[in-house]
């Protein structure tokens, strides 16, 4: 019976391969970076576009792993603690990033050297900055609340109520406007960072448990990536629902590259790729994705999609090109 079952399911992988193979896979894997301090999970990415730095926090080891992508070389990771969100402050020259423990850290941006930090009553998860005002939004780790933090300061300036577990917030500098994925009753929040209130409430049906968030900053789209396997697309002028995609299950962080309209979504065991076009949302093949890799990033120079991961052998960066 045993036999049986091994031949069965030999057959039923070399289908699975013989379909990949004949398909064109839209990004092309590279050889793994390997992250010293060893293994680790980690968490939310994002590149600097001056420096062409891309960080990683990794919770794991409480680090800040940081990649210079003009030479390719793992620089020296501060120690961070277990953050999880971070943000680029260009204006004050600060790496900024929400702790699990309980504060939001500014780092200098060059050295990486700690400049300042904030306590705040809970876990932070995601943050972003209004670019405009100087502030930072930091997402209460499945809590009821968005902190405002002046990143200048360090100081906390006001509370915003949620509804409940607030998971990726994005800035919007054209329309001025924050956007806050809420997984406990599958919205969107609007907040206006003016008068720091929730404006609008849209809903994300028919993708729910919404996680990753992404922007389309010129063409004014909102890109939100439930967990169930949906991925969503918003008018941000109307806040009409305007167009949904299929994509793998358990979506966490995801990412919009302008020059190739690519939506990609890092999920549980796979990316899912989503093209956007002028008639609404094109699902591409989706790529294998690395052991532990839950969040990715894009270079905007390279347009090189970036993850992380953990394996027996320790952590790692991985680079996926398009094609």
């Amino acid at each position: 019976m045993r036999n049986l079952e091994t031949s069965a399911l030999a057959a039923v992988l070399l289908c699975v391969m013989a379909s990949a193979g004949a398909q064109r896979l839209p990004l092309f894997q590279h050889p793994k970076v390997t992250v010293p301090g060893g293994r680790g999970r980690f968490d939310y990415m994002l590149v600097d576009p001056a420096t062409r730095r891309l960080y990683a926090t990794h919770k794991g080891t409480g680090r800040l792993a940081v990649l210079d992508l003009k030479t390719g070389i793992v620089l020296p990771s501060p120690h961070v603690g277990k953050t999880q969100g971070v943000a680029i402050d260009a204006t004050d020259g600060r790496v900024l990033l929400g702790a699990e423990e309980g504060s939001v850290l500014s780092l200098n941006r060059t050295t990486l050297a700690p400049v300042g930090s904030t306590s705040l009553p809970g876990p932070v998860d995601d943050i972003a900055l209004d670019t405009r005002n100087g502030l930072v939004y930091a997402d209460h780790d499945d809590g009821a609340e968005v902190w405002v933090v002046r990143a200048s300061t360090m100081q906390r300036v006001a509370d915003i109520p949620v509804a409940g577990a607030p998971e990726f917030i994005e800035y919007d500098r054209p329309s001025n406007r924050l956007y806050q994925n809420i997984k406990a009753n599958d919205t969107v929040l609007v907040i206006d960072p003016e008068s720091n209130t929730v404006t609008s409430v849209w809903r994300t049906a028919p993708a729910t448990s919404p996680h990753g968030l992404a922007v389309d900053h010129a063409r004014g789209r909102l890109f939100s990536a439930g967990a169930d396997g949906i991925l969503v697309e918003f008018n941000l002028f109307t806040g009409r629902l305007i167009a949904s995609a299929p994509i793998p299950k358990g979506a966490d962080q995801i990412a919009f590259d302008p020059h190739t309209r690519r939506v990609y979504c890092a999920c549980a065991g796979w990316f899912g790729v989503v093209q956007e076009t002028d008639g609404g949302l094109k699902p591409l093949p989706s790529v294998p994705a690395p052991a532990g890799s839950h969040t990715l990033a894009v270079d905007p120079k390279t347009h090189a999609v970036w993850t992380t991961g953990t394996d027996a052998n320790g952590s790692f960066f991985e680079e996926f090109t398009p094609q």
